[in-house]
């Protein structure tokens, strides 16, 4: 059975130490990454790329960022929530763990839980 986005975006997202997580910024040109940043990362074609241009998704749409705002507005009634809301810290309907990581994980399993 094929992965739904959410499941990749778990799997792919667990396996990044919680240190490696910042805030307010796709990368940080060195080793750490917000959860978008990291998951565009991980899928591109050079993972070991920390930089902005390979960690945004300002140029390729992978569908994380909407696929978690049509999830939360969905799920909670919240509008223009995605995972970099999650990601930043603002807690969204419980998601308010002090550890960027353990916020984005909690969303997305959530998500899978959905069918997402």
């Amino acid at each position: 059975m094929e992965e739904t986005p959410a499941q990749e975006a778990l799997r792919l997202l667990s396996s990044v130490p919680a240190e490696k997580y910042i805030t307010h910024s796709f990368s940080d040109e060195n080793n750490q990454c917000c959860a978008i940043g990291h998951y565009i990362r991980l899928k591109s074609g050079d993972p070991n790329n920390y930089s902005t241009e390979n960690c945004s998704d300002y140029f390729f749409n992978f569908s994380i960022r909407e696929m978690s705002t049509n999830f939360i507005k969905h799920q909670y009634g919240i509008q223009g929530a995605s995972i970099a809301t999650v990601n930043n810290g603002n807690a969204v309907n419980g998601y308010s763990e002090p550890a960027i990581k353990d916020r984005v994980i909690h969303l997305l399993q959530d998500m899978v839980k959905a069918g997402y």
